[in-house]
């Protein structure tokens, strides 16, 4: 079989991607990349055939996989035709041609997409096939004018031999498709009715409420066990689980319901848990004597149920001034009244951002103090405590922790301290000086190394925001700022009312912690900065400013003037990281486009702000997720003596990362 003559472009995304865009219309996609062979073949069992689903920037793609490197030859293959896939997935042999194979599947109308090595002569490829390979920072793609056999190699010299000749053309992924939020709908019935009823209800008289998640244009990659929970005011909170199918919509779940005696509108929320992550949170309006019941949407971490989170160990959900735990078993109400949570003096520190081991202990008494007894107001003896420690000892990592705001309250939850402590003497646990400053430091465990904590202890591990990957998001959860590679980009907009010295030693210090050629810095206005956000051209946006330079009806502004696009950041969705507060500004950033925010949560010093900033972003830049990299921030505060770390919260997924 002669070799075959082809088109060559290019264009950004991953191989997988372009996979999604081209097939089926495409039934044969000849590739090298073995990081698409390992998300495609997770869960592959030596000898036998997958079902998988990889979401990509194009669309949820289902794979059929099979690794013919398992077998001796074709007909020792186990049958493809009752695994269900878009596309069929087959690693390729050298001991025995699989020509034949990838032949009968395109017959049968299943695309194949045949990973390779890069210099293996593939056969029968012809012009309804695409050979496509890597070339930094482009996918290659050929096209064949013919048929015969073609090798990845030859594909990637004709691509590189044209752009040194300025040749080249490339191809853009189309832009995904807008898709709607899955719907969550909620209604009334009469018991033991089979339909729904609208208009007022009965004061004093039983009903249903039903609830159930919609169908959706978008493929789950597996059914989901999910729970439904109702609190009606007054009354105790009702769960259900159920399955949702990874096609079409879940079924009822019903809650038997009595309504008050008083003729009132009749609230409470309906929340939608996936372990213990409340996935989905609506407000419930059942109208007694008067009115229709209607439902209205409080939160939403997902917009499809097809991009949940890894298993949390713990969830609170705030809804203002009370918030709803889960720690496994069925969510309980708490109330979130109480003082706020302060901080040590900051002033003290020395030029290193750091203070002695006195003034380190007595700092980290000061919150463990308060951070005790916040937790024994808001937990009482049954606290998820346990939860936390028994996720770190299981999995050997940080246990998750999340704190998602439907309407946030008044706790600072990193400075929550889970072991008991009260004022009078207290013992150190060794941890306090291993990690503390002149310690011997080491990577910082999952877990306290000591195991006796027993009586009045100080011990960093019982701070949440050290013990746990601490997250707090407000909106959905976005888990890659840019879904392809491309260069890490930090747009740093200044205050110039900042104090210019301390700024300009905070620029020095980053360019030597991120790659200088990543940073852009302008100082700005309020109205100059909207024009800067504009675009979709950085990975974070550094805010260095001082607190109340930007409110959140100047970033409305800019949405109804037109200074921003629309829709804002669809694609590229950076991090916002700021040196000051932020309180009234993350939901604002969130809602048009942004992956989340990080920032303190109280006024720290300006030089410590960029200080901490810098080793922020050298952690996303190095690839470590936003929840992992505050952590490790956090610990290499403390290691100075320096406790203020407590002070910062990011406000998204704990598992966002940069690519």
């Amino acid at each position: 079989m002669a070799p075959v003559e082809f088109t060559v472009t290019g264009g950004e995304g991953s191989p997988l991607d372009f996979v999604a865009a081209l097939t089926p219309a495409t039934s044969l996609v000849v590739l090298t990349d073995p990081g698409g062979w390992a998300q495609v073949s997770r869960g592959l069992a030596v000898g036998s055939a997958t079902s998988t689903a990889v979401a990509t920037q194009v669309r949820v793609l289902r794979f059929a996989v099979l690794d013919l490197r398992h077998f001796s030859s074709a007909s020792s293959l186990p049958s493809l035709s009752d695994v269900p896939g878009d596309v069929v997935a087959l690693h390729d042999t050298r001991s025995w041609d699989s020509a034949p194979v990838v032949a009968s599947l395109r017959a049968l109308g299943r695309p194949v997409v045949l990973f390779t090595a890069v210099h293996t002569w593939v056969s029968g490829v012809d012009t309804a096939s695409v050979v496509m390979g890597w070339s930094a920072p482009h996918v290659v793609l050929a096209a064949p004018l013919g048929g015969g056999e073609a090798r990845v190699e030859d594909v990637l010299w004709q691509f590189r031999e044209l752009e040194r000749r300025g040749r080249m053309t490339y191809t853009t992924l189309p832009a995904p498709p807008v898709v709607a939020d899955r719907a969550v709908t909620v209604m009334v019935a009469l018991p033991g009715a089979t339909e729904g009823i609208a208009g007022a209800l009965r004061p004093g008289a039983d009903y249903e409420v039903w609830a159930r998640v919609g169908a959706h244009p978008v493929v789950l990659p597996a059914d989901l066990e999910l729970r439904a929970v109702l609190s009606m005011s007054g009354r105790p909170g009702q769960s259900e689980s159920f399955v949702l199918p990874a096609e079409g919509p879940s079924s009822w779940v019903s809650f038997e319901v009595t309504t008050p005696y008083a003729a009132v509108p009749w609230t409470g929320e309906l929340v939608v848990y996936h372990g213990v992550v409340p996935v989905h949170v609506q407000q419930v309006v059942l109208p007694v004597g008067a009115g229709e019941p209607r439902s209205v949407p409080r939160l939403k971490l997902s917009r499809t149920f097809a991009d949940l989170p890894a298993p949390r160990a713990v969830s609170v959900l705030e809804l203002g001034d009370r918030a709803l735990v889960a720690a496994g078993g069925v969510p309980s109400w708490i109330s979130l009244a109480g003082p706020v949570l302060s901080l040590p003096e900051s002033s003290g520190l020395d030029p290193w951002y750091g203070k002695d081991f006195p003034a380190y202990c007595a700092d980290l008494a000061f919150l463990a103090r308060q951070g005790a007894a916040a937790y024994s107001r808001l937990f009482g003896e049954n606290g998820p405590a346990d939860a936390v420690r028994h996720a770190a000892r299981v999995t050997g990592r940080p246990a998750g922790v999340m704190v998602a705001s439907a309407a946030s309250g008044p706790v600072r939850w990193p400075m929550i301290y889970d072991l008991p402590f009260a004022d009078g003497p207290h013992r150190l646990c060794p941890s306090v000086g291993q990690f503390g400053p002149f310690g011997a430091g080491g990577e910082v465990p999952a877990h306290c190394p000591v195991p006796d904590h027993s009586g009045n202890v100080l011990c960093p591990f019982g701070f949440w925001g050290l013990s746990s990957v601490l997250e707090h998001p407000v909106g959905p959860l976005v888990q890659r700022i840019l879904p392809r590679p491309w260069p890490f980009e930090v747009a740093m907009a200044v205050d110039a009312g900042m104090d210019r010295s301390l700024t300009e030693r905070h620029v020095t210090e980053l360019m030597s912690q991120v790659p200088p050629e990543s940073v852009t810095s302008a100082y700005v206005s309020p109205a100059e900065l909207g024009r800067a956000l504009a675009d979709e051209v950085m990975d974070v946006v550094h805010l260095h400013f001082r607190e109340g330079f930007l409110d959140a009806e100047e970033i409305a502004r800019w949405d109804n003037e037109g200074v921003w696009p629309q829709p804002h950041w669809p694609v590229r969705k950076p991090l916002v990281v700021g040196t000051t507060p932020m309180n009234g500004l993350v939901r604002s950033f969130v809602e048009h486009g942004a992956s989340g925010v990080i920032s303190p949560e109280v006024a720290v010093p300006q030089d410590m702000a960029g200080w901490v900033t810098g080793m922020l972003l050298s952690r996303l830049a190095a690839g470590i997720s936003a929840g992992e990299a505050l952590r490790q921030v956090r610990w290499e505060m403390l290691s100075r003596g320096n406790v203020l770390g407590l002070a910062y919260a990011l406000h998204g997924s704990a598992d966002l990362r940069a690519r």
